[in-house]
């Protein structure tokens, strides 16, 4: 689904609305890739990614077009 979302997005599409539990699975891998990744950086980039996917998690739960 990540290059539909970057096609999406460079196109001015909205991204349709995923399930929480979508988001949650994302940042729950971001996190386990990050604890095996030796380059700082990268490592931040998947903690970042992470916490967006939890934000997104919220947002989702939150919303009543999300629950499907």
């Amino acid at each position: 689904m990540e290059w539909e979302e970057a096609l999406l997005g460079a196109w001015g599409g909205e991204i349709p609305p995923q399930p929480a539990s979508y988001y949650r699975r994302r940042a729950a891998r971001a996190r386990q890739i990050a604890e095996g990744v030796t380059t700082q950086d990268m490592r931040a980039q998947l903690l970042d990614e992470a916490i967006r996917c939890d934000r997104l998690a919220v947002a989702a739960r939150e919303s009543p077009s999300a629950s499907r």
